[in-house]
Order: structure tokens, then sequence, then C-alpha cells
């Protein structure tokens, strides 16, 4: 059966939450599910991902700046490319590009849906003991009901192309700013993040994240993604902070990804507790806690 969630708002940008966090740079969130990021240079702009294709992103960014604006993909996960149909420009690392255009299985799809009902349902409860105690929401992360005009039974993954492939060390050039190119597999094999050269932002993608890491899928490899952890904690002194892609808080400090690398070679060490869990397509895992961030295994490791 289609869901048609109860309509919030007078269009489908009310799916999206947007606000500047640093100069230029504007976070257009899709609360508890995914974060996109606009930055704007003197001659250009870039949308680094494109979410979830549930609602059009294009005239979101479009009302943030008057510049043109091209799209770059961290990795080609569903959740990161869904409006990228809605631009002519797209680049991903070389290893993402021809997996752009490959079908995305409604099974997946599906999943992801479920995970979304949970959250809502989830939602009053969180919000009451938040609002009663904990003080933690905000609308970044306060998930809300599925637009009126979208249509799960409709809803896919366009297969898009890349027009321009990336590498290890490529900057992105907006004019007085441009973004360099780190790749850091783990997470899957074509995954980078971003650093703003002028303001020491970093973009993260799914290797750097606030709750859940997952490490846990197919072409997942926790070797490389400790590697690439590491890369990121050496350049911790360029970051003045760092802008998550999932969950609730947004922005990290820069100590998060010395956190995060120090996680990763526990886990390679071995010794490390882990709890069963499931992830966002309710697949069984196993899950590795640590202060301010997690990561998820497969359910037949440890």
């Amino acid at each position: 059966m289609s869901r048609r969630a109860p309509h919030e708002g007078k269009g489908t940008s009310e799916w999206f939450v947007t606000r500047e966090v640093a100069r230029g740079i504007w976070l257009l969130a899709e609360p508890s599910h995914v974060n996109t990021w606009l930055v704007e240079g003197s001659e250009r702009a870039v949308l680094i991902d494109t979410g979830l294709g549930i609602a059009p992103i294009r005239p979101v960014a479009e009302s943030l700046t008057s510049l043109p604006i091209s799209v770059v993909n961290t990795h080609y996960h569903f959740d990161h490319v869904g409006g990228n149909y809605e631009f002519e420009e797209i680049a991903i690392h070389e290893l993402g590009a021809p997996l752009l255009p490959e079908h995305v299985p409604r099974a997946i799809l599906a999943a992801y849906l479920t995970y979304a009902d949970r959250l809502l349902e989830s939602a009053d409860l969180f919000r009451s003991l938040d609002g009663g105690f904990f003080h933690l929401l905000s609308r970044d992360s306060d998930p809300r009901p599925l637009p009126r005009e979208f249509d799960s039974d409709a809803w896919m993954i366009r297969p898009t192309t890349a027009s321009t492939i990336l590498r290890e060390g490529d900057r992105v050039n907006l004019g007085d700013r441009s973004l360099t190119v780190l790749h850091t597999p783990g997470h899957t094999p074509d995954c980078i993040c971003l650093l703003d050269d002028r303001d020491g932002v970093l973009f993260g993608g799914d290797t750097i994240n606030t709750g859940p890491i997952y490490a846990q899928l197919a072409d997942s490899d926790l070797e490389a993604f400790a590697a690439s952890a590491n890369k990121l904690a050496a350049i911790a002194d360029q970051v003045s902070m760092v802008a998550v892609h999932h969950f609730g808080r947004v922005i990290a400090d820069r100590f998060l990804l010395s956190e995060v690398a120090d996680g990763f070679a526990r886990l390679l060490e071995g010794g490390v507790d882990f709890k069963p869990a499931r992830d966002c397509l309710d697949t069984p895992v196993l899950e590795a806690k640590f202060e301010r961030f997690s990561v998820l295994l497969p359910a037949t490791s440890g």
C-alpha cells in the first residue's frame, strides 16, 4: 500500500530544514535522515550529496544562492544521490562513477521506508522526554512526516551519469574557495571527504559520523576504514569543524577525527565489546560503542 503521510507546510520544500552554519555554507537537512551541504564560492556553488530524492532538492538549494550549482557525491549510495537527476553536472570518485547508473533494488527502498515509519512513530515520545529533560532536539534533528505529494510506490532512485571524475587530491574550484578531495575508502571503496581550503570545514560523507558509522556492508573494508580514519586524524589541525551527513548532531569538533581513528585501531586490535543491533535496513549487525560514535560490523564479526 502506498504511504501518503500527513502534509506539513505548503510544499515539498518543507521536507528540508536549511540554515547557514558558516560563511557561505548551508545545511540542507532531511531531519534524522540525511544531511546535505551547499557550499558557495565567488563564482559557483556545489551541493555535496543530494539526499533521498523524497522531495526536490534543487529548488531548495537555488533559494539559498544565485550562483550556478553543481553536485559532488561523497559516494554512490542511494541516500546520497537521490536528487542527482535534477542537476546537469555531477562529480563522483572514479570508483563510484560506474555505480551511479545502476538500479537500486525496490527491497532496499521498502526497507528504508519501514525504518522511516518507525522513526516517526518514536518521535512523539522522544520529543516529550527531550523537552522535559534533555533539550537536545532542534529543527535539524526533529523528524517530520513524509510530504503529502510523496508516493512510496513510485519512489525510485533515478540512474544518473557522472560528468566529472574525481581522484585523490583533486580540487573543486568555486572561485575564492576550493574543496580538496580526500579519498577515504572503508564504508565503500569510492568514499571521499572534502576539505574546504578557505575555512577548514571538513565534509565527512559516511566516513565520519556522530552516530553509527556503517562498516558492515558488503563492500565495506575495516582495514581501509582504519587507514582512512588515520588519514583524517593526521590533518585535524587544518580542520575548523566537521560537517556530518547523518543524524542530529550535524556539526562536530575536529577532535572527533582522532577519536574515530582510535576507535578503528581498537577494532583492529580486538578486545572491543559488541552488542547485537540492526541498521537502517533492519539488517542484523554488531555494534561497537564509543563515547561519541559507534561502528557497525557484520553480525558474523567479533
